[in-house]
């Protein structure tokens, strides 16, 4: 079966999620959660065909699980916080798919109406109650529209779906591998309470092999499922990475703004313009300063 991301190149600087190791590398997991979602009984993990997009990164982490099942595009996602945003990033992470889907076919300019998988955003929220206290909430691309456009005449939605202890809990029932996750992140949240996180990250796994919640996969993977939740709960530290960004992004747009206001100084002195009269125009003496040793430099 050929892949959808198959001609894509794959970016590996992307920090991975629990979540996606577990729906995302398992196709019968992946069923079971789809089966308690959409209250249907598929067994075959065959009749799943996984489509996400390898490169596709928000905020350095990997998206999490899309798949195929049944001609629905299935898009679902773990979120610890709430992030009014989750139907613009759906939207776009699905023009990508789409668009994939669409090349395979190459039928985009026929004069037949081409018929596309039906899409299905998930987000499986269990971040603190006070954001979100329903059982489910969907989040609509239209709020974020600077100005109205009547109702029904577009829309996108994200579907959030609340996995705190007590919530769905005929989701939970259904699919017992989400349940698990659920009472693994619910164990880490609550012993970081009175620890440090890695403390409160080794606590958990051993509780939960314990209690045979994901045994077999914290017992294969406990390594890497204890540097993926430092990474995913750090939250001060990845904030802190964020502003630091955000801080070397304006540096360099400062810089690139720097340069670009040179090479126009530059520029006019070779029309003919003279210091002072750049100074008049008003430009300051620094930059013209500068763009005369650079220009005598070129």
């Amino acid at each position: 079966m050929t892949k959808i991301n198959d001609d894509i190149h794959v970016n590996k600087k992307y920090k991975d999620t629990v979540f996606r190791k577990l729906f995302g590398e398992n196709k019968g997991n992946a069923l079971s959660l789809y089966n308690a979602v959409n209250h249907t009984s598929y067994t075959d993990p065959d009749d799943l065909e996984y489509t996400t997009l390898e490169d596709v990164i928000y905020m350095k982490y990997k998206n999490d699980v899309s798949f195929l099942v049944d001609k629905t595009l299935s898009l679902y996602e773990h979120q610890s916080s709430y992030n009014p945003n989750m139907p613009l990033r759906g939207f776009l992470y699905y023009a990508d798919l789409y668009r994939k889907l669409i090349h395979r076919s190459e039928r985009l300019y026929s004069k037949h109406l081409l018929k596309i998988p039906r899409p299905h955003y998930i987000v499986f929220y269990n971040g603190s109650e006070k954001d979100m206290e329903e059982e489910r909430r969907t989040l609509r691309l239209s709020d974020a529209f600077e100005t109205d456009t009547g109702a029904g005449e577009y829309e996108w939605t994200a579907t959030m779906i609340n996995i705190n202890s007590g919530k769905n809990q005929s989701i939970m029932d259904s699919c017992h591998v989400l349940y698990e996750y659920a009472v693994f992140v619910a164990k880490i949240k609550r012993y970081r309470d009175s620890m440090e996180l890695k403390e409160a990250i080794d606590l958990a796994v051993r509780k939960c092999i314990e209690e045979n919640i994901l045994r077999d996969f914290l017992e294969q993977h406990r390594r890497e499922v204890c540097d993926m939740c430092l990474t995913e709960f750090d939250e001060k530290k990845y904030e802190d990475v964020l502003r630091e960004e955000g801080r070397e992004e304006g540096r360099e747009e400062g810089r690139s703004e720097e340069r670009k206001t040179l090479l126009e100084i530059v520029q006019k002195l070779k029309e003919g313009k003279t210091p002072e009269q750049l100074v008049e125009d008003g430009m300051e003496k620094e930059s013209v300063d500068s763009a005369i040793m650079l220009r005598n430099l070129l």
